[in-house]
């Protein structure tokens, strides 16, 4: 049995809304008190006594359903201006008995869990999008269910107390379209090590001419790149455009240098940040809170 305060806690944390369901229940239940008050159908009133005892039950049962549902935030990727990203949750039953029927919503997504054993967990993942760049906090998921019957509806809102860095949106002009193969950042080309298919804007002298007649298309050679022969260098100020642009410029580049392994400093606000001492998130956690 539940103490009075677990049963206070759970009335101020579980809320219910009546559906379509509960106001025929309620002409059914008028329908058969007239009946029973005109005929002195005893029978009418223990149905109509049992219909009420079931739809208040159920109330408290739906309720303690919801009550021990824990919502945990686990991790999430990279999220971005005006990009959807996604994050993982942990949902998990602290009850001593199962949960059923258990619905997650955000906005538009739902995730049903058809049942939750006792002191067991699920993962699930949620999509959210930030039109704006800097630190933001992940909206109220909604918990719900019909369970056990369909006359109300038991809810409640879980606020997630996690604080997300969104990164300015990474667009712009790619370094692989600034660098062609004679000044490659990736290192000098070391050894022949395969095929594949040309690129307009390319070094003719990499065109792979056996292979033209076999595949009946314009082949270029792969080469390994050992010994990195330049350290790129970024300066905000030193960019054309907003203040906006220019962060989603440098956002691509420190993105594809981490792609491509590229060493880099990016000078900012009177701040050098290097990649070989700095990691990738403290870097483009600057250029989010610019």
């Amino acid at each position: 049995m539940y103490s009075l305060k677990t049963y206070i806690s759970i009335l101020k944390s579980v809320k219910n809304r009546p559906t379509k369901v509960f106001f025929l229940l309620i002409i059914a239940i008028v329908t058969l008190f007239l009946q029973a008050y005109m005929h002195n159908y005893n029978i009418v009133f223990l149905v109509m006594f049992f219909l009420v005892a079931i739809a208040g039950s159920s109330s408290i049962f739906g309720m303690l359903n919801l009550y021990f549902i824990e919502l945990r935030f686990l991790s999430h990727e990279r999220f971005f201006a005006d990009t959807p990203s996604s994050y993982k949750l942990l949902v998990k039953n602290n009850s001593n008995s199962s949960a059923y029927d258990i619905n997650l919503t955000f906005n538009e997504q739902n995730v049903h869990i058809k049942s939750i054993q006792a002191h067991s967990t699920r993962t699930i993942l949620f999509k959210q999008k930030f039109e704006l760049r800097g630190e933001a906090a992940l909206l109220p998921i909604k918990i719900h269910s019909l369970f056990p019957l369909p006359h109300e509806i038991k809810y409640k809102f879980v606020t997630l107390e996690q604080k997300i860095i969104i990164y300015p949106k990474p667009e712009g002009i790619s370094l692989l379209d600034i660098y062609n193969h004679d000044n490659s950042p990736q290192g000098e080309m070391d050894e022949f090590e395969g095929i594949r298919r040309f690129n307009q804007g390319e070094n003719l002298s990499y065109i792979n001419w056996a292979s033209l007649a076999k595949h009946n298309t314009l082949m270029s050679k792969n080469f390994i790149f050992t010994q990195p022969s330049q350290k790129l260098h970024f300066k905000f100020d030193s960019l054309d455009g907003e203040i906006e642009a220019k962060l989603s410029q440098l956002t691509l580049w420190v993105l594809e240098c981490e792609k491509y392994n590229f060493d880099f400093t990016l000078e900012i606000k009177n701040q050098i940040l290097d990649s070989k001492k700095m990691g990738t998130d403290e870097i483009l956690q600057t250029l989010a809170k610019y």
